[in-house]
């Protein structure tokens, strides 16, 4: 199941940080706390929020669900464009990262009605002999786990994008964002919602052409698609996404010290307020393309060290700020 909850802040967390340029860090200043033993943190409920089922597994009856009958359905990641809801999520046949894996979109044009499950890239045999670094094991009729923290990327020509990472992990205990997996995919989500060939836009050390499934995308014979993925390579926003599966040593990621699930928003001066896992958060003064050393513990922030997400909003009428909650089940 996969239910998406947005969880609406009327405390002046942030605000110091817009109202005064002295602020060196986004703290929260307020003086509810939650209970982070609790996934609602035992928060008042919000009037007006709805919380939806897009998808619910089913292994008995898969024709009712994504026809596969997987249960293990995790990390979704939702976008607007062309007038309708994306949700990219990946899946696993019985646990997290366990393969075999898969990534699937579903699309809606208001919100509650939700198409079937499509499978968007699809289960990536790895060769035979593969092994990977710290691990003595040696991949036979093995299949590759999707990993993925970044979804979608519009571009400014307006192309729409969804990217998923093939990871190599051997049985539940590996770890498939330790830098060692195959490369991220692209392919292009079209106007009528049928989807362009599958490419890869980034290999990871030891992964080319040569020897692996897919091409780099510059083989591709739409120009339009070419750009896309080039400005979405440009954008240190954008790839700073990429840090945990990339290599430990990889150029495009700016920071390169392994903080997880980086979400970002710009302060209205312009500096970018980045936000990462265990609370931990930094600002670039460059829009991304250098960082603070060290990023430090928001102060105020209480959380179970789990992902966070920081957005400004366009409506003047609500606070400036809020955060996105996902919150994932079986």
């Amino acid at each position: 199941m996969n239910t998406f909850k947005i969880l609406c802040l009327t405390l002046p967390f942030a605000l110091a940080i817009q109202s005064s340029q002295a602020q060196d860090t986004v703290r929260y200043t307020g003086k509810t706390l939650v209970n982070a033993d609790y996934h609602h943190g035992q928060l008042s409920p919000v009037m007006g929020v709805h919380s939806i089922q897009t998808f619910r597994a089913n292994r008995e009856h898969p024709e009712l669900a994504e026809n596969f009958g997987w249960t293990y359905n995790h990390a979704p990641m939702l976008a607007y464009w062309n007038n309708k809801f994306y949700i990219e999520y990946l899946s696993d046949q019985v646990g997290e990262s366990i393969p075999p894996g898969q990534t699937l979109v579903q699309s809606s044009t208001d919100g509650y009605t939700w198409t079937k499950p499509e499978v968007v890239f699809p289960i990536y045999r790895i060769p035979d002999g593969t092994t990977k670094e710290g691990r003595t094991d040696v991949a036979k009729d093995l299949d590759a786990v999707m990993h993925q923290r970044m979804g979608f990327y519009v571009s400014t020509k307006n192309v729409f994008l969804v990217l998923g990472f093939y990871a190599i992990s051997f049985d539940a205990k590996d770890d498939p964002n330790d830098g060692h997996g195959i490369g991220r995919a692209v392919r292009e989500i079209q106007a009528d919602g049928k989807y362009g060939p599958i490419y890869f836009i980034h290999y990871n050390p030891g992964y080319s052409e040569k020897n692996t499934k897919y091409p780099l995308y510059t083989r591709s014979k739409s120009k339009t698609f070419i750009d896309a993925c080039n400005e979405l390579l440009s954008n240190k926003l954008m790839t700073q996404q990429w840090n945990e599966e990339a290599d430990r040593k990889d150029p495009l990621i700016t920071l390169q010290k392994q903080y997880k699930a980086f979400s970002y928003y710009h302060l209205p001066d312009g500096r970018v307020v980045g936000l990462w896992k265990n609370a931990l958060t930094a600002i670039s003064t460059d829009n991304g393309k250098s960082w603070p050393e060290n990023a430090s513990r928001a102060p105020g922030f209480v959380n179970s060290n789990a992902k966070i997400w920081g957005q400004k909003l366009r409506m003047a009428i609500m606070p400036p700020y809020i955060i996105l909650q996902n919150i994932d089940g079986l």
